[in-house]
């Protein structure tokens, strides 16, 4: 019996003292556990709230008045308008003065083989191309706008929710304006350009009008000045205007 005694003592000892050091956190066994910072997460930056909206504009463009030589091609006759506009609310009415600024590229095609020149001397005249069999003929004329609109939003406090409408006026000077013949010689398709002012008018005006909702709209323009200068355009255009309809987008 004093044996058996003596054996057990032998393997509990050892056992105790071992469980007493098993702490991985305490030497030898390990080194002491420190406490972690928290993890702090950024903020993903907010999209930046700027001032006003800016406009896209596509609209197809028509032509009144014009002569039998100048027969125009209303689907080849695009515009493209970039406008920003500041909105300043009257009141609590819903409704804002929108002043802007803007850039409007108009084309408008020959629906027949005619351009139109300027020779040395300044006279301007249309000119028969039928020879060179062209596949696009037309006058590109850009311009440097300022539209001024007053819009009623149903929805003041959700603007960008909210079924809309507008009116006003814009005002356009021309910096830009040239000629572009696209036909094909030996197999290759060649453009030409010529730029020249071909007596048109270096001012623009007309009225304006928009209904949609949020920021997809249907606009019209409707131009009160003629397209020429009156005597320096080509034969009988001192009574050509024209009027643009389409569609515009708002970026923010």
């Amino acid at each position: 019996m004093k044996y058996i005694h003596i054996f057990l003592l032998s393997i509990i000892l050892p056992a105790t003292a071992f469980a007493v050091n098993t702490d991985p956190t305490d030497p030898p066994y390990g080194k002491k556990l420190t406490k972690l910072a928290p993890v702090q997460i950024r903020d993903r930056a907010a999209r930046p709230d700027l001032p006003g909206m800016f406009l896209l504009e596509l609209g197809w463009n028509t032509l009144e008045n014009t002569p039998e030589l100048m027969d125009m091609n209303t689907f080849g006759s695009r515009t493209v308008n970039f406008i920003y506009f500041y909105p300043v609310e009257i009141g609590r009415s819903g409704i804002y003065f929108m002043p802007g600024v803007g850039l409007g590229l108009e084309r408008h095609k020959f629906d027949n083989d005619y351009t139109i020149t300027q020779d040395i001397n300044g006279e301007v005249s249309f000119d028969d191309i039928t020879i060179l069999d062209p596949k696009k003929s037309m006058i590109v004329t850009n311009y440097v706008d300022i539209p001024v609109e007053f819009r009623y939003y149903l929805n003041r406090d959700d603007i960008k929710r909210s079924f809309n409408f507008g009116f006003g006026a814009k005002f356009g000077y021309l910096f830009s304006s040239h000629t572009k013949i696209k036909y094909e010689e030996a197999g290759d398709n060649v453009i030409v350009k010529n730029k020249r002012p071909f007596g048109l008018n270096q001012f623009r005006y007309g009225l304006t009008g928009r209904i949609g909702y949020g920021g997809l709209t249907l606009f019209g323009y409707f131009g009160l000045s003629e397209m020429f200068e009156s005597g320096n355009g080509p034969l009988n255009t001192d009574d050509v205007s024209g009027y643009t309809i389409g569609i515009s987008f708002t970026g923010f």
